[in-house]
């Protein structure tokens, strides 16, 4: 009688839901983007709220389907995934910046968190073909130029460049510098 009792106490702890979460490697400011939900070893139907931040005034929207609108990432989609069913999650962010996301599952008063990653959001989309698509007014403007991840450059001026792309450019005039201390100290001492 113990075993059968140590058993289905075993069984009821092992069992716990767990959850497919996907979304694109590049995600820019202000453009939706796509994540596929899998929510499998649970059971029944669950409401999903993604969160980026911990803010209430969160820089996520999800788009709501049952309102056919946009909402904050801090509200939950309700009956929004059933387990064993994957859907697609609709997203926007409205900052640049690193963000730590965190999928909260909830069912009745029982709540799951799932860490999906961190995301990276970028403030422009590069295009394939080494052009940023720019709009201004109600044309839009191709520019080809020296475009990357890092540096957007527009009719010849930099417009865009990242901190780490800064430091990149910084780092020759410091081992300049260096060489030059090192090779003032090797005169000094003859």
């Amino acid at each position: 009688m113990r075993w059968i009792v140590l058993v289905l106490l075993v069984v009821g702890f092992v069992s716990a839901v767990d959850v497919d979460f996907d979304c694109p490697n590049k995600i820019f400011v202000g453009e939706e983007f796509e994540c596929s939900l899998d929510v499998f070893d649970g059971d029944g139907v669950y409401d999903v709220k993604v969160e980026f931040d911990s803010e209430r005034d969160s820089v996520l929207e999800i788009w709501d389907d049952s309102e056919d609108k946009w909402l904050s990432g801090y509200y939950y989609l309700s009956e929004f995934v059933e387990d064993g069913e994957e859907v697609e999650v609709r997203l926007k962010v409205s900052e640049v910046g690193r963000y730590d996301g965190i999928l909260k599952l909830r069912q009745g008063d029982k709540r799951e968190f799932f860490e999906i990653g961190e995301f990276v959001v970028r403030a422009s989309r590069v295009l394939e073909d080494d052009a940023m698509e720019v709009e201004s007014g109600e044309d839009e403007v191709v520019v080809l130029g020296e475009v990357s991840e890092d540096v957007v450059v527009l009719n010849g001026d930099v417009v865009y460049e990242s901190r780490d792309s800064m430091v990149v450019d910084k780092l020759v005039y410091g081992f300049a510098v260096f060489l030059i201390f090192v090779i003032g100290i090797l005169v000094w001492e003859r």
